[in-house]
């Protein structure tokens, strides 16, 4: 791998950061020590049964999905939510399901959305209104369907790959005006994935063409739903979009040869413009997962060896806020914090909460990251 690390809007070499751009980079952060956030840390429990957590999202009320897991995994989580503080569970798809996921609530409405099989482990849209059993929004035969968002019309967002293809696609199911329960499908345009959408429906994710490196994709709301590719910089290889806020910023990956680099495409009247985001000092690699409105983005930085995609040392998870990244296990409130270690962040709100996974005495449980500014839900 290049040994890369990112100051303004270009990659530079490890040797000169380590001169230059490291000294102005820790100066920033040292002048930014009063301004940082501290996040108060909430458990969130588990069903009854189950033995750890997992978190999925977190929508702008506060409310978390994500899944518990049984002592023994195999096949057998199951999906829960937590709305206005209130634990529960999912459920599994009719007849014969034996897992679920819950992927996100909406804030408003309460519709959940996720992934279950329905006896065969093959993920299939699932949906759940108030307290009825979950649906399958699309019955896809021999297929796969992942939902990952729903808006206020009660429209799911996802991807999916048919019975018998090859190619996954972007997928729309609108409600049926005329049978409760059944949805008519829209493909979204272009070879590719979707990997995350916004309030809006626009959605991010890369492109799968055969013969064509992966790169960063974005899909308008607007009928037909055509797939856009996102400018890319001379160095990468590839790239790849891996979340989006309201306003229609994406965030993501940049690939030169053996590198991975935090990437920011910012939405523009006249199209996206594409910046490399900072890593941490003495870091060179690094991700992009997730943006919100206020423009903090979620992520990690790690150092790797050049030249290979050897990883030496701990991933960081971080967050940026003004474009500068902070480790977020540092940042935790000395209190609600103390103990717990995360694992992972799965999601990121318009208010700063965090959605993520950490351990505590040797068990798992999902979590709820406030911002200490931010009234705790």
């Amino acid at each position: 791998m290049n040994a890369l690390t990112i100051l303004s809007g270009r990659p530079r070499r490890l040797g000169a950061l380590a001169a230059t751009g490291a000294l102005t980079l820790l100066g920033l952060l040292s002048s930014a020590v009063s301004a940082q956030t501290s996040y108060v840390v909430k458990e969130i429990g588990v069903l009854p049964g189950y033995v750890s957590g997992v978190a999925t999202s977190v929508n702008d009320a506060g409310d978390v999905t994500g899944y518990c897991s049984l002592a023994v995994s195999n096949f057998n989580d199951m999906g829960f939510v937590v709305r206005k503080g209130i634990l529960s569970a999912v459920g599994k798809l009719p007849k014969k399901g034996t897992y679920s996921f819950a992927t996100f609530i909406h804030p408003t409405t309460g519709v959940v959305v996720g992934s279950a099989d329905t006896g065969d482990s093959r993920p299939q849209g699932l949906v759940k209104k108030g307290t009825a059993a979950p649906i399958n929004v699309f019955p896809n035969n021999g297929g796969n369907t992942h939902a990952l968002r729903v808006d206020t019309a009660g429209q799911v967002y996802g991807y999916f790959i048919g019975g018998g293809s090859t190619s996954w696609q972007g997928g729309v199911w609108t409600p049926n005006p005329k049978k409760a329960g059944t949805y008519t499908q829209t493909i979204m345009g272009g070879n590719g994935i979707p990997m995350a959408f916004n309030a809006n429906g626009q959605a991010t994710g890369y492109t799968t063409a055969a013969g064509q490196s992966n790169t960063a994709t974005f899909w308008t709301h607007v009928a037909p739903r055509p797939m856009q590719v996102l400018p890319s910089l001379p160095e990468f290889w590839s790239s790849l979009g891996n979340g989006l806020n309201d306003l229609g910023d994406v965030v993501g990956d940049g690939h030169p040869p053996f590198s991975s680099i935090p990437v920011k495409w910012t939405a523009t009247p006249a199209g996206y413009v594409v910046n490399t985001l900072p890593v941490l000092p003495g870091h060179n690699y690094g991700s992009a997962t997730a943006i919100n409105t206020r423009g903090e983005i979620l992520g990690t930085s790690y150092y790797g060896t050049p030249g290979t995609w050897d990883v030496i040392g701990p991933v960081t998870l971080i967050v940026w806020r003004q474009g500068i990244p902070y480790p977020v296990q540092q940042s935790l409130d000395p209190v609600t914090g103390a103990g717990w270690n995360i694992l992972s962040m799965a999601g990121l709100n318009n208010v700063g909460q965090i959605a993520a996974t950490g351990t505590k005495n040797g068990v798992t449980r999902a979590l709820l990251l406030t911002p200490a500014t931010t009234p705790v839900p």
